[in-house]
């Protein structure tokens, strides 16, 4: 009995060795990195961190492969350290910009450090802050780079924060309740702004900012058009040192 048991014991552990594989497949240790930029003003796409990606698709391994998305910094740059050596289509994907082509077939061999250009939905411009005592006024107008087909406009709103990283995904929430934002809610642009120019034509009284003393904020405005993502365009970022 003692020769069987010793004999299956033996033939168990070789079945387990021959389960147990080394993986002699490289890591993946491949550079990706670069810029999305407004094509329109050749300026960095002003986002919020991680509200736009540049989507890609590792298409030298296999036909339909599943997309993975590198998240866009508030900057936005990109950077990611960790893909494989292969042959990738890339697209910037999920943010405030009108739709881009997918391209195809680009090499990535160690490193590739290349840029994107978009299209933004809207700009916040006009900026105007004024703090008073304690409270904060804003004030602002839209610009449409396009106006044909423009989405719906949804609605301005300040985002608040205590550091330079602002926006949907980095705020202080008490600031982020409706009460603060202006509804727009216009189906077409003629009713915002000029067809042709796409200047908009109404300056936007935001609800004043009740700001706590002392404290340094970060302040910019964002506007959302109805697309699938419903993303904010953002106005550049104001420091406000509250006496």
């Amino acid at each position: 009995m003692k020769k069987i048991v010793f004999i299956f014991s033996i033939l168990s552990l070789a079945m387990l060795a021959s389960c147990m594989k080394t993986d002699n497949y490289p890591e993946p240790d491949a550079t990706f990195s670069g810029n999305v930029t407004d094509s329109v003003t050749g300026k960095p796409f002003l986002t919020g961190q991680g509200e736009a990606h540049i989507r890609i698709w590792e298409v030298s391994y296999k036909e339909n492969p599943t997309p993975q998305d590198i998240p866009v910094k508030q900057d936005g740059s990109f950077n990611d350290t960790k893909l494989f050596s292969a042959t990738y289509d890339m697209q910037p994907y999920g943010g405030a910009f009108w739709p881009t082509q997918r391209q195809s077939a680009i090499a990535l061999h160690t490193s590739l450090q290349k840029d994107f250009k978009v299209v933004p939905y809207l700009y916040v411009v006009d900026v105007n802050s004024q703090l008073v005592d304690t409270t904060l006024f804003l004030t602002c107008r839209l610009k449409a780079p396009v106006t044909e087909n423009l989405p719906r406009v949804l609605d301005i709103r300040p985002f608040v924060s205590l550091t330079q990283f602002v926006g949907a995904g980095s705020r202080i929430d008490e600031y982020a309740l409706d009460k603060y934002k202006i509804d727009v809610n216009n189906n077409w642009w003629d009713g915002v702004g000029d067809m042709t120019t796409g200047e908009g034509t109404t300056t936007y009284n935001l609800p004043a900012l009740p700001l706590k003393p002392g404290r340094t904020f970060y302040v910019r405005i964002g506007v959302r058009v109805e697309d699938t993502y419903r993303q904010y365009n953002y106005s550049d970022i104001v420091k406000i040192q509250v006496p």
